[in-house]
């Protein structure tokens, strides 16, 4: 089957450039480009794209409007391509908006990675093509809701906080972090794939929404009460101890470095039942395999109901394991951390 793509992009120059790097492969073909929010919605329309990439930026108006119109008249998958460190903010409120993933603009073709990177873009327009989305699809539990299960007798024993996503997991992360009251009485731990080059941004955004202190892992680091780490780009996060964390270049897990799994495995080893981790939205199968392995130790394990993710194979996976205690809609996953962690600080006496 061949993946139809509408390249939406304010530069004549880019849109040629991204339609030859697509186009390499006979597997995808452009049907049109747009340089403005009117020409993508009346194209979108017209020709029915399995998928549309752009950027955030288009001739005075930017992706959130952009992505924002599309969901709400012509739900399509979106993929943000922009140049590097371009306004993180304005990137992940697209996401937030609808739009399910962001890359980098490819390099000049004289580049040595360039086709390498052309290889994987293709396959990610692809993977994204075949993701069924609906107007304006927000991390919320809606009708989806259940109670979530009392969190007071393991939270008292909780030492980190791990979450894993992929596709979807921006808006998710900010969501559940907003539910926890700043500073958090323990680490959050947090594996989000993301394109090289915007986790500094991510980190910054992430951590002037939701109030917690929010770094990317650079190098070992003693973990401490309040803060949030990311990982890092082409590096996996690990334990080495109960209550710190190293880098390593170990292979990807499922094409993923860093990767849910390799995070979530350290963790079982080291810490144990004195976790609470959840697996959230995401492509692929990276986290289940980890998410068992904390289950197993009896650390507290949640998984992101299906039905609230823009992409639901990670969590459909880690429940199928069996990985998960409970499955959550993100207001309920979002609660259940919020009540644990007043439960903590009840056990300290705060």
């Amino acid at each position: 089957m061949t993946t139809n793509v509408l390249i939406v992009d304010d530069s004549a120059t880019a849109r040629h450039a991204l339609r030859l790097a697509l186009e390499s492969d006979p597997g995808v073909r452009v049907v049109g480009e747009a340089a403005d929010r009117t020409e993508a919605l009346d194209l979108v329309e017209r020709l029915g794209p399995h998928l549309v990439t752009m950027d955030v930026v288009l001739r005075r108006e930017d992706g959130i409007e952009v992505a924002a119109a599309l969901m709400a008249r012509s739900p399509v998958p979106i993929l943000i391509v922009t140049a590097r460190d371009r306004d993180p903010q304005l990137v992940y409120e697209t996401l937030e908006a609808g739009a399910l993933e962001v890359v980098q603009k490819l390099p000049a073709p004289s580049s040595p990675d360039y086709a390498a990177r052309r290889r994987r873009l293709v396959r990610l327009v692809k993977t994204l093509a075949g993701v069924h989305v609906v107007r304006r699809r927000r991390p919320r539990g809606g009708d989806d809701r259940q109670p979530p299960p009392p969190a007071a007798p393991p939270a008292a024993t909780w030492e980190v906080v791990l979450l894993g996503a992929s596709t979807g997991g921006p808006p998710v992360l900010a969501h559940l972090l907003g539910h926890i009251e700043a500073p958090a009485p323990i680490p959050i731990v947090i594996v989000q794939h993301m394109a090289t080059g915007f986790g500094e941004g991510f980190a910054a955004w992430l951590g002037a929404l939701t109030g917690h202190p929010t770094q990317v892992v650079n190098g070992p680091r003693v973990l401490e009460p309040g803060v949030v780490y990311l990982a890092p780009s082409e590096r996996h996060l690990v334990f080495d101890t109960r209550r710190s964390v190293c880098l390593n270049r170990e292979p990807p897990r499922f094409y993923q470095r860093p990767s849910v799994d390799v995070l979530f495995e350290s963790a079982a080893a080291l810490v144990g039942g004195a976790a609470v981790a959840a697996l959230l939205t995401g492509m692929g199968r990276d986290g289940a395999a980890g998410l068992a392995a904390l289950h197993r130790t009896g650390a507290y394990t949640m998984a992101q109901k299906p039905s609230t993710c823009a992409v639901a194979s990670m969590p459909e996976t880690g429940i199928t394991a069996g990985a998960a205690d409970v499955v959550l809609a993100p207001d309920d996953i979002g609660a259940a951390l919020r009540a644990g962690m007043a439960t903590l600080l009840a056990a300290r006496g705060r």
